[in-house]
C-alpha cells in the first residue's frame, strides 16, 4: 500500500509556531504517513525573486514537528550532504531520532545550486565523492562502537558517538535519484531506498528497473527497498515552477484533484514499485488546506485504506 507524505515548502506559509502546527496536525488527523522537510541555507541574490530564500534548518523544523504531532514521521527530502560534516548531521539525526520515538528517515542528496555552494565554500564539483563520505562516515559513527573512518574529505578516530539512533542499525536512508546514471549506482550502494522527484513517467520507468538490476548485482532484495516520488496535488505553484525554471527543469506530473484519475494515477505509481509519494500543495493557509486535504482524505486515502493488498 502506498503511503503519502505532505511536501511543507514553501515554508512562508508558517511564518510562526502556531501555524505550522495547525497544518501538520491537520495531516496527522487525516491520516499522513508523514511530512517532507527540505534543505536549503541560503539562496543566492540571483535567484532570491523566484526561490523563496525563507527555509528554516531542518533540523529544528523536524524537533517542532516532532514534538507537536507524536505520529507524522519526519522524511528530510532532501538533506544535502556536502553541506554538512558527517558528525554533525549524524549527530544530528540520531537525535531527533531518538526524541522523535524512531520517526526519522534520512532522505540524502548532493544537491544542485552552485552559488549556495560557492557561500558555504563547499566544491561545487566535490559534491558527489562528498555525499557518498559522508554517508559511510554517519553508518561508521552510528554502528561502531569506536567509529573510526579515513576518506578523501572526512576522517576520524578514537571517538565515541552517542546517542545512537533509536531506529536500528540507522534511520532509512534514501538516497536522491537525480536521473544520471551515478545516483542510482549511489543508491544501490548506500540506500535503503531512493527518492524520486520530477521526473517523466517513461525516464522514471527506466531508472527504476536499472535501480533494480544494480540492487539484484549486488545482492539485495528489490521488494525491501522504498521507493518514493514527489509529486504536486492539482494546482501548482509559481514558486515550485520557479523553483524548477532555475534548475533548468520543469514540473512533468500533477496529482489530479479528481479522486478517480488520482486513484487511477497512484495505482500506476504502485505498479512501478513506488511505496510512497510525496505531495506538494498549492494552500497558502491553513484553510486552504483543510479545503484541500479533506476532500482528498474523504475520496482518495479513505478508498485507498479499504483496499486490500495485492
Amino acid at each position: 500500500m502506498v503511503r503519502f507524505s505532505l511536501g511543507l515548502t514553501p515554508y512562508t506559509r508558517y511564518p510562526d509556531l502556531p501555524s505550522l502546527q495547525a497544518v501538520v496536525r491537520l495531516a496527522e488527523r487525516l491520516g499522513f504517513h508523514g511530512v517532507s522537510i527540505g534543505d536549503h541555507v541560503v539562496i543566492p541574490q540571483a535567484d532570491a525573486k523566484v526561490i523563496s530564500p525563507f527555509w528554516y534548518d531542518p533540523f529544528v523544523l523536524g524537533a517542532a514537528i516532532a514534538a507537536t504531532a507524536p505520529k507524522l514521521r519526519l522524511v528530510f527530502n532532501t538533506l544535502i550532504a556536502p553541506y554538512h560534516h558527517p558528525l554533525a548531521l549524524a549527530k544530528a539525526l540520531s537525535s531527533l531520532d531518538v526524541l522523535s520515538g524512531g520517526r526519522v528517515t534520512a532522505g540524502i542528496g548532493v544537491g544542485w545550486m552552485e552559488r549556495e555552494f560557492e557561500a558555504l565554500g563547499v566544491p561545487f564539483k566535490e559534491r558527489g565523492a562528498r555525499t557518498d563520505e559522508c554517508v559511510r562516515a554517519m553508518k561508521a559513527a552510528w554502528t561502531e562502537e569506536r567509529p573510526s573512518f579515513q576518506g578523501r574529505f572526512f576522517s576520524f578516530r578514537d571517538i565515541a558517538f552517542q546517542p545512537r539512533p533509536l531506529q536500528q542499525p540507522h534511520p532509512p536512508i534514501w538516497m536522491a535519484l537525480t536521473g544520471v546514471p551515478r545516483g542510482l549506482v549511489r543508491a544501490a550502494e548506500l540506500g535503503d531506498g531512493a527518492a524520486v522527484l520530477n521526473q517523466p513517467r517513461e525516464n522514471l520507468k527506466r531508472d527504476l528497473d536499472e535501480l533494480r538490476r544494480l540492487l539484484v548485482q549486488r545482492g539485495r532484495r528489490p521488494e525491501e527497498f522504498s521507493l518514493q516520488f514527489s509529486l504536486y496535488y492539482g494546482q501548482v505553484l509559481e514558486e515550485h515552477r520557479a523553483h524548477f525554471r532555475v534548475g533548468g527543469s520543469m514540473i512533468y506530473d500533477v496529482l489530479s484533484a479528481e479522486p478517480d484519475e488520482a486513484l487511477r494515477q497512484i495505482e500506476d505509481y504502485a505498479s512501478l514499485g513506488i511505496t510512497h509519494l510525496s505531495l506538494r500543495h498549492s494552500a497558502r493557509s491553513y484553510e486552504e488546506f483543510e479545503r484541500q486535504l479533506l476532500p482528498f482524505h474523504e475520496r482518495v486515502l479513505q478508498p485507498l485504506s479499504r483496499m486490500k493488498p495485492g
